[in-house]
């Protein structure tokens, strides 16, 4: 017999379940941690920009040889692709569930390769970036100067040089970039007229600077071969490119045949100034450079939220005099809020199943026995789940809720049966009782287990994305009802002929008192069985009254794949008539912070002039507001909730913002699941 082996050899049934223990703490802080699994397929994303171009010309030129080089690739589900007036592409080319994202990049790449030499100079002078991402972003932390002692191009500056880098290299995040970026840039303001006079045109002037502002190598003095012997050798340096205004204004655009020559500030204002002025970044009414941080596939996203927090920390220390931060999204809040509220529904179903397991068995020897059989199984559980590639996600955990209850069942079926023995013989010892009970039951357990497996292993098989789901629900139940079995048939019965003891279980008074309570419910229950057994038609109505009111209850619920949460965000899209200006713009998106910063729910709002979430595209007629809400026990019930200020946001912004149209909007209810929710 499989567990008269352990029963003569508890150690060995003891180490198993220690072993097993410490496996599943070990995977439990190595698992990601996520609010559900990584259903949504991978991204890979391509960008460019082509200066100077619209949006049409940007499409014809860019969008169309990359497309039709990228259209087909393995694995590829579908494309969609973003052109701006700024000059911006984007291309996002979606993958099967379970394509291995690595390798899709790298098919993505060897396209793209095949389609530059029909890209304009200008685009591959500038480079295309290929990366892999979530759409959806994990954290927006904002930097604004409180006292406005520093301008929005140092901050930008600052970010870029000081905290962009940093942020890349942490593990977990896959991007970070500057949302309202403004680069220091060397801009010329040309004068047409002096131009037309002098006979010159913007040709000339890029090719004068692209002749002048070079960074020529010109190699060294006293270098091997040489003839004669010389005791030194220097590299030689030029001046390299320029970097002042003034030696900007000196470049020679043409040398007149009287030896004087035209220059750059002969017919252009030259200023140190931004690269773009198509972005405005606000925070709490202050200008503001706000970092985007994306996770990485597969990251745990607690894990990573906690050290972007603790890195901007830490970069702060450095910060010059009057620069501060803030965190302007978070999506970590509401996981980190969300898998505490499981993890405390899991430890009170544990709890409860405890004392219920105390109560009906009546000794705290009894009790001992499932008591530490759950934890086994559960914490042994995780260790599976790594091995599997899986993650810390509410779907698991709510499994492992159901399953709770389903692995007590073994060791209760093994201690109950061990104890009729002992209450029915009093001479036998423990041991003989454990060796009884297993020859009675050991086929029990693993026929229930079997049964089991059969109702939760097809569920695992479902396909599509919605199977994702499943099968993480489903193999963790499968886990551990199969750990829970193993349990049973080793430390289960070791556990019972080491504490049982013969006739303690009928010392007990209360025990007495309970089971006496008991039976009378039992017996009111029975009379009540008897009663409806005489009335079968009355029954058969009520089954069919209850069967046509669950399926009216069907036909009028709403579906959806996952319910909406208020996960203490909002997204805020504002949109104005086509060619409106960034300054327009900016004066809609002022009105609406100021209406929105009264607001007693919220506590922080970032906006962004000139993107547009829906979009995804730069759009000088476009504008987004990040709204983080106060937390949820600051906050008072149904007229504070995300669904309430969505609605009341709408409202007010279409009665005194005529203007713009506004839509406020929840966060996806699944991370990577799109932009935006709804």
């Amino acid at each position: 017999m499989f567990s008269a082996f352990f029963i003569e050899r508890p150690k060995f049934a003891m180490v198993i379940a220690i072993v097993m223990t410490l496996a599943g703490a070990l995977a439990i802080a190595t698992l990601p941690v996520t609010e559900y699994p990584a259903i949504s397929p991978p991204n890979i994303t391509v960008s460019g920009v082509y200066p100077g171009a619209s949006a049409e010309i940007v499409e014809a030129a860019v969008g169309v040889p990359i497309e039709d080089a990228v259209n087909g690739v393995e694995d590829m589900i579908y494309m969609s692709s973003k052109s701006a007036n700024d000059g911006s592409y984007r291309l996002t080319i979606t993958f099967r569930v379970g394509a291995d994202p690595d390798m899709a990049l790298v098919r993505v790449q060897n396209r793209v390769k095949l389609a530059e030499p029909s890209l304009p100079t200008e685009v591959t002078a500038m480079g295309l970036t290929i990366s892999e991402r979530s759409p959806d972003m994990l954290k927006l932390v904002s930097f604004y100067s409180p006292d406005k002692s520093l301008d929005y191009k140092f901050i930008s500056n600052y970010v870029k040089i000081n905290i962009q880098g940093a942020m890349t290299r942490l593990d977990g995040v896959s991007a970070a970039n500057i949302m309202g970026e403004a680069d220091y840039s060397m801009r010329l303001w040309l004068d047409p007229d002096r131009m037309a006079a002098l006979g010159l045109s913007v040709t000339d002037v890029r090719d004068a600077l692209r002749e002048q502002n070079v960074q020529a190598p010109v190699g060294k003095i006293g270098a091997p071969p040489f003839d004669g012997s010389l005791q030194t050798e220097y590299t030689l340096q030029t001046r390299g490119r320029l970097q002042e205004v003034e030696e900007f204004e000196q470049i020679i655009l043409r040398a007149l045949p009287d030896g004087s020559a035209i220059y750059l500030r002969d017919v252009a204002r030259v200023e140190l100034g931004q690269a773009g002025y198509n972005f405005f970044g606000e925070t709490n009414g202050f200008p503001s450079v706000s970092l985007a941080m994306y996770q990485a596939a597969g990251a745990n996203a607690l894990a990573t939220g906690a050290a972007i927090d603790a890195l901007v920390a830490e970069l702060s220390q450095g910060f010059p005099e009057g620069l501060d931060y803030v965190v302007s999204y978070d999506t970590t809040r509401y996981v980190s809020a969300a898998v505490r509220q499981v993890v405390i529904s899991l430890l009170q179903a544990v709890a409860l199943v405890v004392a219920v397991t105390f109560v009906f068995l009546g000794n705290w020897r009894s009790a001992l026995i499932p008591t530490i059989a759950i934890p086994v199984s559960l914490v042994a559980t995780f260790a599976v789940l790594l091995f599997m590639g899986m993650s810390i996600n509410t779907v698991t955990l709510f499994g492992l809720i159901l399953a709770i209850g389903i692995v007590v069942d073994d060791a209760i079926l093994v201690i109950e049966n061990c104890e009729r023995h002992l209450r029915e013989d009093p001479t036998m010892t423990p041991r003989a009782a454990a060796l009884v009970t297993m020859r009675e039951v050991g086929s029990a357990i693993i026929a229930t287990t079997l049964v089991l497996l059969a109702v939760f292993v097809p569920v695992a098989m479902l396909p599509g994305i919605t199977g994702v789901m499943y099968q993480q629900f489903a193999v963790t139940i499968c886990v551990a009802v199969v750990l829970s079995s193993v349990n049973a048939l080793t430390l289960s019965p070791v556990l019972c002929s080491l504490l049982l003891r013969p006739g303690e279980q009928q010392d007990a008074g209360w025990y007495r008192r309970f089971l006496a309570g008991f039976g009378r419910v039992t017996q009111h229950y029975d009379s009540g069985v008897q009663w409806v057994l005489r009335r079968l038609r009355l029954v058969v109505m009520l089954f069919l009254a209850w069967l046509g009111a669950l399926a009216l209850g069907v036909l009028v619920t709403p579906t959806g794949f996952v319910p909406d949460e208020d996960k203490g965000l909002l997204l805020v899209s504002v949109q104005l008539p086509d060619a409106s200006s960034i300054s327009r713009t900016r004066a809609a998106i002022d009105k609406l912070m100021a209406i929105l910063e009264q607001d007693p729910a919220v506590e922080t709002v970032t906006a962004i002039t000139g993107y547009s979430i829906l979009t995804g595209a730069m759009a000088s007629n476009g504008g987004t507001l990040f709204v983080v809400l106060r937390p949820w026990d600051e906050r008072r019930g149904g007229q504070e909730s995300s669904f309430e200020l969505v609605r009341r946001i709408n409202a007010t912004a279409f009665a005194r913002l005529p203007e713009a149209q506004v839509y406020a909007i929840n966060p996806p209810a699944i991370r990577g699941m799109g932009a935006v929710g709804g």
